[in-house]
C-alpha cells in the first residue's frame, strides 16, 4: 500500500504544472452544461457525457502521464526499484478515479441522476468504463516514447471510441464488433431504457481482464526499456 500511496502522491504533486491534464477535468463538465442549456434534455445530455468522460478522460490522463514517466526514465526507476504492474496501475487509477468524482457528482447533479432513478445504472458503467479506460491509456502510455507521440496514438483512439457507438448502426456485422467493445455497452446503457446492464456488465468485465493481461505484458516488456 505504500507503494501505491506513494505512486498517488506523485501524480497529485505533478498536476499543478500538467495543466494538460487539469483543463479536462474542467472542460468536459463545462461543454455538457451549456450542450444541456441549449438542447431539451438536461438528463440524457449528462448521462451521455458523464459515459464519454467516463470512457475518455482516464485513456487521456494515464496516457499522457505513462508516456512522461517512459520519456524522463521515471518508469524504469520504479520497475528496477520493484514496483509490479499493478500496483503502478493502481497508483495512477486511484488517482484517476479520485480526479473524476468532482465532473461525476456535476453530471450527477444537474442530470438528476438519483430522482431519474438511473444513478445505480450510471455509476456502474462510469466506473467499469473507467477501469477499462484507464488500463488502455496504460498501455498507450507504455508504447510511446514521449508525450507527444502518446497525443498523436490516443487521438485516433479516442476517435474511434467516440464514433463507434454511431458507426455500429450501419450494418449487422459492425453493430455485433462493436456491441464487444466496453465504449459500446456503456454508450447503450446511458442511451436506451431496455439495454441489459447485465450483459453490459459481464461485455466490460472481460474487457477489462483482456486490456490487464495487455498491460502487464507491456509493463513488464517496455518497462526496463524506458
Amino acid at each position: 500500500m505504500k507503494t501505491v500511496g506513494a505512486i498517488f502522491g506523485k501524480q497529485m504533486a505533478d498536476l499543478p504544472r500538467n495543466l494538460s491534464i487539469s483543463i479536462i477535468y474542467i472542460a468536459f463538465p463545462a461543454m455538457a452544461f451549456f450542450s444541456g442549456l441549449l438542447g431539451d434534455n438536461m438528463v440524457e445530455t449528462m448521462a451521455s457525457f458523464a459515459i464519454f468522460t467516463a470512457c475518455v478522460v482516464p485513456m487521456m490522463n494515464i496516457a499522457m502521464t505513462v508516456a512522461e514517466d517512459m520519456e524522463y526514465k521515471s518508469l524504469r526507476f520504479m520497475v528496477m526499484a520493484g514496483v509490479k504492474p499493478t500496483q503502478y496501475l493502481i497508483g495512477i487509477m486511484g488517482f484517476v478515479c479520485f480526479m473524476t468524482l468532482a465532473p461525476m457528482a456535476f453530471y450527477t447533479y444537474f442530470g438528476e441522476f438519483i430522482s431519474q432513478g438511473i444513478f445505480a445504472e450510471v455509476v456502474i458503467v462510469s466506473a467499469l468504463s473507467i477501469m477499462a479506460s484507464a488500463i488502455l491509456g496504460g498501455i498507450i502510455g507504455i508504447f510511446s516514447k514521449n508525450v507527444q507521440q502518446a497525443t498523436a496514438i490516443y487521438t485516433p483512439v479516442m476517435m474511434s471510441i467516440i464514433f463507434l457507438p454511431m458507426l455500429a448502426s450501419i450494418s449487422v456485422t459492425l453493430e455485433r464488433l462493436a456491441g464487444l467493445l466496453f465504449p459500446t455497452q456503456a454508450v447503450l446503457i446511458a442511451t436506451y431504457a431496455e439495454a441489459s446492464l447485465s450483459r453490459a456488465i459481464i461485455t466490460m468485465g472481460v474487457n477489462i481482464i483482456v486490456l490487464l493481461i495487455l498491460f502487464v505484458f507491456a509493463y513488464r516488456k517496455k518497462g526496463l526499456k524506458g
